[in-house]
């Protein structure tokens, strides 16, 4: 009678658990581990098994923060006559480029002030066509190699005249504009075009900048919500990647990029760039008191300002091929950006990567190419190793037992460069990656699966 008795109480502490997992959104990794290990415990007759270093129950089993909502990104616009604006462009730019009056442009396109154009805003374009536009409808076999010598054009001309992402984005029935490389740009020389990709972008995401110039560059500089823009010269253009921070106010920034050629005068253009928020969890996390002094404001502001001193930098060089690699594979337990609350309300932060289950040892792998930046010991992240990639791409692997690499080794996407541990501030063995680019730590996820420009 009383083990029945014992049976059923276990049964409905199970059931217990299990509604509260499923209607929780805040568990932080070590927080769900902690709940679920409780859950089963087992009845003081019973000896409570030891996890050995070789068994699977050993893994950290907890349930992930919720996957936030995502609003999709506004894709390119399919209509020829939709336009969206550049950095440098004006409603008067575009009025004497199409032959019609800023008036009747503006009101296509309902705007409520034309005197304020954001760069990704779309302005619907009257027709007819100007006479240098033709449109091509994409039929069965055609590339975009092949494209552009039917008219006469460079492949990079049509892919930034339609916005297409990569060299293979076309589809059966899609509308291309060809345009008359030789039409003079409406923006300063040596501006040729400019374009900020994606048109909104949201807290957490990557900006990527390109400029076109009609002669080779001395020199490019720019800035885009009062932090440096840092160009590359790749495949004939100019290339800045930026960060949103996770935390960045949703709003209109400006943006401004100065060029000089080799041979003349600098010039400016400015624009202004929206940026929207993220959707982002939440996670509400109860330390242990021996952690409690890690949650002072000030250790926590002196790390930041570490980690800011070495992903500051900026190489002309890129190591990295391809997608980001993950640096182990195994489950992922809390994603990038997530609110946080420590010890309700001692401290309020963000999370600036992703958590990944390992157990103390587990071998740590390169996410691409790259140099070792630093090998640093901190008291949040604990042991860490920060690689850069080049062109102001960093990643970092925190709570590590121990390094397997020397800081200024060059490494290959892949190579063991650690091993998994529970140092610094960390509720239970796991890997803690973090991706910064322009200083800025963003979302890794979607690098895991897409390149970087």
């Amino acid at each position: 009678m009383q083990s029945a008795f014992v049976s059923n109480a276990l049964i409905l502490k199970h059931l217990i658990t299990a509604a509260l997992l499923v209607t929780s959104a805040t568990l932080s990794p070590a927080h769900a581990q902690s709940s679920t290990s409780g859950s089963e415990q087992p009845t003081p007759t019973e000896p409570t098994p030891q996890p050995q270093p070789d068994d699977p129950a050993a893994l950290i089993e907890v349930i992930s923060t919720p996957e936030p909502v995502v609003l999709p990104t506004p894709g390119r616009p399919k209509d020829p006559l939709d336009h969206v604006v550049q950095v440098g462009e004006t409603l008067y730019t575009l009025a004497a480029r199409s032959g019609f009056a800023a008036s009747e442009l503006a009101k296509r396109s309902r705007l409520t002030n034309p005197y304020l154009l954001l760069a990704g805003q779309l302005v619907r374009l009257p027709e007819p066509l100007p006479a240098n536009i033709r449109i091509h409808r994409v039929g069965a076999g055609d590339t975009l190699i092949g494209l552009a010598a039917r008219y006469g054009v460079s492949p990079q001309h049509i892919r930034r005249a339609n916005k297409l992402a990569c060299s293979t984005c076309l589809a059966f029935g899609q509308l291309i504009r060809i345009t008359n490389a030789n039409t003079a740009s409406d923006l300063p020389a040596p501006f040729q075009h400019v374009d900020v990709w994606p048109p909104t972008p949201k807290q957490g995401q990557v900006i990527v900048v390109r400029v076109s110039a009609s002669h080779p560059l001395q020199r490019i500089v720019g800035e885009l919500a009062g932090r440096p823009l840092r160009f590359a010269h790749k495949d004939g253009e100019y290339i800045a990647l930026s960060g949103v921070p996770a935390l960045q106010e949703p709003g209109v920034y400006p943006v401004t990029i100065q060029a000089a050629p080799q041979d003349g005068q600098a010039s400016v253009v400015q624009g202004r760039v929206q940026i929207a928020a993220g959707s982002f969890g939440y996670e509400r996390l109860n330390i242990s008191p021996k952690l409690v002094p890690l949650l002072d404001p000030q250790i926590n502001q002196d790390e930041r300002e570490a980690i800011e001193a070495v992903i500051s930098h900026f190489s002309d060089t890129q190591w990295w091929q391809g997608p980001l690699n993950w640096p182990i594979k195994s489950k992922l337990l809390s994603r990038f950006g997530a609110r946080r609350d420590f010890n309700g309300g001692t401290l309020y932060t963000f999370h600036s990567g992703i958590d990944l289950t390992a157990r103390v040892g587990t071998p740590v792998h390169s996410a691409a190419d790259g140099r070792v930046a630093a090998l640093l010991d901190l008291a949040i992240r604990g042991k860490t190793v920060v690689l850069d990639h080049g062109r102001g791409v960093f990643t970092l692997y925190c709570h590590l037992s121990k390094f397997a690499v020397e800081e200024d080794q060059l490494v290959t996407a892949g190579q063991v460069i650690g091993h998994s541990g529970n140092t610094g501030r960390s509720l239970g063995p796991h890997l803690h990656f973090e991706l910064a680019v322009g200083g800025v730590q963003v979302d890794p996820l979607v690098w895991l699966e897409r390149t970087l420009p």
